[in-house]
């Protein structure tokens, strides 16, 4: 299976390179890549969703402008978002393919003029970084750092007075803040106690708080109930994923993904297949990329194959108004 999370990973990163540089991130800017990956009878793999994200509009955004205005306002433009969408736009042109006996490549027509997927289909997530929220909580791995939890050193300073230093094992931590109202919230104390595991959260939105859950709360949502939604649900079966892989040298750890997508609310839940590539994406966040890109890009596999830029942040826009000023003085 480690092959096939290389290809699924793969097939993601090489479908981004082709398209357009146009909303990709420029030498400063950094990125998440998602998509879905279909896996045919003959085993098979072709890409038919994929974004790029890292953006979620803050309440104070989403209530502002008139009340069309607000509507076509999107809130979430997580790259792990953004794919199930432009996937449920496959789904929806795979479905008038099928009632118009056009050949779909996913569904047929029962005895019963039902539609069904076919057998043998299977989908295949990707992300290239551990999605936002309770699946990126868990220990930072220390090379030379000491094994227990806390450790209380007490050290002489240069009069000789004893000072006490405390060391504490660290975490990774997430900007998703747990759902107001609930009893369970962070404790924000120092190393492995900042944090609380199991809570529904919701995406940080750079000090504007936002109503959109964290992307592992979303993604255990879809393993649930599927990715079709619940208007396509009226037509088609749940689609369930049967893996998700996430990128190459991104923090990551088995435990904290099966908690947060199905352990910290059932066990018994159906268990998802969970990996991590080595393949990398080149657009991650890094030392020479610490600002994330204002720009989402959604592509899927339809028959008019489209390509959609969206600038989801004014002060991104305002910041690159500012910059052309300067350079023209």
């Amino acid at each position: 299976m480690e092959n096939f999370a290389e290809d699924v990973a793969r097939l993601c990163i090489e479908k981004y390179n082709f398209l357009k540089k146009t909303g990709k991130p420029n030498a400063h800017e950094w990125t998440v890549l998602s998509g879905i990956v279909l896996k045919n009878a003959d085993c098979s793999l072709s890409v038919v969703a994929l974004a790029t994200g890292t953006k979620c509009l803050g309440n104070s955004e989403l209530s502002k402008g008139s009340q069309e205005e607000k509507g076509s306002r999107l809130s979430d433009s997580h790259a792990e978002v953004l794919s199930r969408r432009a996937f449920i736009r496959y789904l929806y042109d795979q479905i008038d393919l099928t009632l118009n006996d056009s050949g779909s490549a996913i569904f047929s027509r029962n005895d019963k003029n039902k539609i069904e997927l076919n057998s043998n289909i299977s989908f295949h997530f990707f992300s290239s970084q551990t999605p936002c929220g309770d699946c990126s909580i868990f220990p930072k791995l220390e090379t030379n750092g000491p094994s227990p939890c806390k450790i209380r050193r007490v050290n002489k300073d240069a009069n000789g007075h004893g000072i006490v230093e405390s060391y504490y094992k660290d975490v990774h931590r997430t900007g998703a803040k747990c759902v107001k109202g609930e009893e369970a919230q962070d404790p924000h104390l120092p190393g492995a106690d900042y944090h609380i595991v199991g809570p529904l959260r919701t995406k940080p939105g750079r000090g504007d708080p936002t109503s959109s859950l964290s992307c592992s709360d979303k993604i255990a949502k879809w393993l649930v109930l599927g990715l079709q939604g619940s208007l396509l649900s009226l037509l088609i079966p749940p689609i369930k994923l049967e893996s998700i892989t996430i990128g190459g040298d991104s923090p990551f750890s088995l435990d904290a993904m099966e908690r947060g997508l199905y352990k910290r609310f059932n066990n018994k839940l159906v268990r998802v297949n969970i990996f991590q590539a080595k393949t990398v994406f080149v657009h991650k966040k890094g030392q020479q990329r610490s600002d994330p890109c204002p720009i989402s890009i959604i592509w899927c596999a339809v028959r008019n194959s489209f390509c959609i830029q969206c600038i989801r942040d004014s002060s991104c826009r305002q910041k690159a108004r500012d910059n052309k000023k300067e350079k023209r003085q």
